[in-house]
């Protein structure tokens, strides 16, 4: 992939985040599409930069496919990450319009904000003496491309970030947050639950593959750590609430 095609893709995707408008690459609508993860991230870094004119810097990352039962739905046989712009980081309770997305869905996650610089090869224990605080989170998660598509055209979407509902933060102590669970509710109906060894068998681990992938994340960053459920649609007027077992309930409403 060219840096033309790079931009033309990256063009074509923060289109379709600005107007809430679907892409397929297979009607003409992207005449080059990422070939492999090296192409998607390249794609990734120019999407960002677009994106951040309406929605503020980059403040950390996002974890995605690091749960085997969404790798399965969707196909995709590898972690990934993307950039979590600011003003889309919100506090709780949160509402969201459901028309600004095209296809809406929502992930229950733990979230971390690191008090000090991981290195890259940093170890679990590493990690957890470098964390400040751990967060209950959603995730907001939307396909500009549809919810069929490659490791690729997922990353080069900026993983599917599309905000994040960011719980109080508090010490992560002893806690035992591969043993953290989560029940998901919508209108009060459980939809589904997981606990925090459903993402890379740790919350930690998944901490310490993202350093690695980035050559290392300074003090203040803020990542959530990937889904322990599959992704459930919310739609307008439906109130999604995100319980965890010690860490709080995150609450949000589309409209």
């Amino acid at each position: 992939m060219t840096p033309d095609d790079a931009d033309e893709v990256a063009e074509a995707l923060a289109a379709a985040h600005r107007t809430a408008s679907p892409l397929d690459p297979d009607d003409g609508s992207m005449s080059v599409v990422p070939g492999s993860i090296d192409d998607a991230y390249r794609v990734q870094a120019r999407l960002v930069d677009r994106l951040a004119a309406d929605r503020d810097d980059p403040v950390g990352y996002k974890i995605g496919f690091t749960n085997e039962r969404v790798r399965a739905d969707l196909g995709v046989d590898e972690p990934g990450y993307g950039r979590l712009l600011e003003s889309t980081v919100v506090d709780p309770p949160a509402t969201v319009a459901a028309a600004e997305f095209v296809d809406l869905r929502i992930e229950p996650e733990i979230a971390f904000r690191l008090d000090d610089d991981l290195p890259p090869d940093a170890s679990r224990a590493r990690v957890r003496d470098a964390v400040a605080t751990v967060h209950p989170a959603i995730e907001l998660v939307d396909s500009r491309t549809g919810w069929t598509f490659d490791a690729p055209l997922a990353v080069a979407d900026n993983c599917l970030d599309a905000g994040l509902v960011l719980g109080s933060g508090t010490a992560i102590d002893d806690r035992s947050l591969d043993e953290e669970a989560v029940t998901l509710r919508v209108d009060g109906e459980r939809v589904d639950s997981g606990v925090g060894a459903d993402v890379l068998g740790h919350p930690l681990a998944a901490m310490a593959w993202l350093a690695e992938a980035v050559d290392g994340l300074p003090a203040g960053t803020l990542v959530t750590t990937g889904s322990l459920t599959e992704p459930v649609p919310v739609a307008a007027g439906e109130t999604a609430t995100a319980t965890f077992a010690s860490l709080g309930s995150v609450e949000l409403r589309g409209s």
